[in-house]
């Protein structure tokens, strides 16, 4: 390894990027509460910590995100995940038929949605990374328990890196080891060189581009106390880097800022629980519908509208400050196959791709997908944006698919007929459902016919439309070459 001449580690005091993140959370707020009092719907902020007020590993890993690190030099990070529409894709177009995202080559595409890369994992004020686990051995059927893992069907599972040595030191290692895991090995998967998204040859030419950047050779000395080398021989190593200083800036705060209007409106209340007092009826209806508090109306006790069953990572009442709707598990939820995707790929086995020739197999995983967080769930941008619901985007807006949540067994079949390939559109009009990709292993019986009236689907939807951040992120700044500053590599 190409060392660089660092000063002795010092615990230095809170950076400044912890202050300013608190002003803004404190900013946000206010605003926002303004906002309610008046009745005026507040559209998101374009809020956006500085970079240097970013640790060294997070502004490196914000660039690699928002660089066109691709061949041809056109796709990036955010080309698939944009902020500003909760860290899913930001074309409407696109969202509307083909789903699945156009790569750098403009004659590829990939074959579902992009999931988002928001509330995935996190880091508290006090350094710890929260969220999603590693994949474990819990998967069995139905509910299939916490099994951690990232992507659609969980073949991130945070250990690709384990192995590796990518530490200067011990001081590294005690630094950065925390962000090794599933959003890492997102990254490390790798889009970079995925032919149907960025499109890089190889990791050299990926690590070439960056080179030649103004920022890339430098914060990655300031990031990791090496010279930045595309050397082949070490370029697993160096490709590996690239992949934690990206998972680390995906965890930090400004990515996950947990300003949404419910996340604020909980903080002011005066009892800190619902209905919130800056909420509207139809919003904390909807919130007692999707925990199941209200005038019961389902006697297996699950709750009228059962989506916290699956949709919960914190307590029953729906108050834990870090709640991030979903239970890191995967389940079917009886989604129909979209024709529309190019191609018209097969049904999509989810969860048993990833679990086949393992100990973990099991017949029951196939069609099961990732249970994805509710968080920015509405965030789009602009209010004549679409975008799509489900593993392969078959539903274009929350009404339809808490319409089939409710009515998804309800319905006659779109099959029965005569209606065959139906898209969203063509079974809404029918007054329809279509066959569900994988219907034998499918949760449908569980949901599908909940007896919800049309007003409490409105409401379930106008909750969920809460949980939008009201800051979002913007593409950093054009960078300034700097002098080295030890304390940005960690908070403490």
């Amino acid at each position: 390894m190409q060392r660089r001449t660092i000063m002795t580690h010092s615990r230095i005091t809170k950076t400044v990027f912890q202050i300013s993140a608190r002003k803004k959370s404190k900013t946000a707020m206010l605003v926002t509460s303004i906002g309610l009092l008046l009745g005026v719907s507040l559209l998101p902020g374009k809020v956006s910590a500085d970079e240097s007020d970013l640790t060294y590993i997070e502004e490196f890993g914000k660039r690699l995100f928002f660089e066109n690190i691709s061949d041809p030099k056109r796709q990036s990070c955010a080309s698939c995940h944009h902020p500003g529409a909760g860290g899913t894709n930001g074309v409407s177009g696109v969202n509307l038929k083909q789903v699945a995202v156009t790569g750098a080559n403009p004659h590829t595409v990939g074959a579902l949605k992009p999931p988002t890369n928001k509330y995935v994992q996190f880091i508290t004020e006090d350094g710890e990374v929260q969220g999603l686990p590693n994949f474990n051995n819990t998967c069995g059927r139905f509910p299939t328990g916490i099994c951690g893992g990232a992507f659609w069907n969980g073949r991130a599972k945070g250990d690709s890196t384990l192995d590796m040595n990518l530490f200067m030191d011990d001081h590294y290692a005690e630094l950065y080891s925390k962000y090794r895991g599933p959003v890492t090995d997102q990254a490390h998967a790798s889009p970079f060189i995925n032919p149907v998204e960025q499109g890089h040859k190889n990791k050299v030419a990926v690590c070439q581009q960056i080179a030649k950047t103004k920022w890339g050779a430098e914060l990655y000395d300031y990031t990791w106390g090496l010279k930045l080398s595309c050397n082949e021989k070490t370029i697993d190593e160096v490709f590996a880097r690239f992949a934690v200083s990206l998972g680390a800036w995906q965890m930090s705060y400004e990515n996950n800022p947990y300003d949404s209007k419910r996340d604020l409106a909980l903080k002011s209340d005066k009892d800190g629980k619902f209905p919130l007092d800056s909420f509207t009826d139809e919003e904390n209806l909807g919130h007692d519908l999707f925990y199941g508090v209200a005038e019961n109306r389902d006697d297996l006790g699950f709750g009228q509208g059962r989506c916290g069953f699956c949709h919960r990572s914190g307590n029953r009442s729906g108050t834990s400050e870090h709640e991030r709707y979903t239970d890191d598990s995967y389940h079917n939820i009886g989604t129909p196959r979209n024709y529309e995707i190019p191609g018209s790929p097969e049904a999509d086995d989810g969860l048993h791709a990833t679990t086949l020739g393992t100990d973990m197999e099991n017949p029951l995983h196939m069609g099961s997908h990732k249970t994805p967080t509710l968080r920015n769930t509405d965030l789009r941008l602009g209010k004549g944006f679409t975008k799509a619901y489900g593993h392969n985007g078959y539903f274009k807006s929350l009404k339809s698919i808490v319409h089939f949540y409710n009515t998804a067994i309800a319905k006659d079949r779109c099959e029965d007929l005569g209606i065959m390939e139906a898209t969203e559109k063509e079974a809404l009009a029918n007054n329809c459902w279509p066959t569900p990709e994988h219907e034998d292993t499918s949760a449908l019986g569980f949901i599908g016919d909940l007896k919800l009236t049309d007003k409490d689907e409105d409401a379930i939807v106008a909750y969920l439309m809460t949980l939008s951040d009201t800051s979002i992120v913007k593409q950093p700044k054009p960078y300034k070459s700097q002098k080295y500053d030890e304390s940005r590599l960690s908070r403490d």
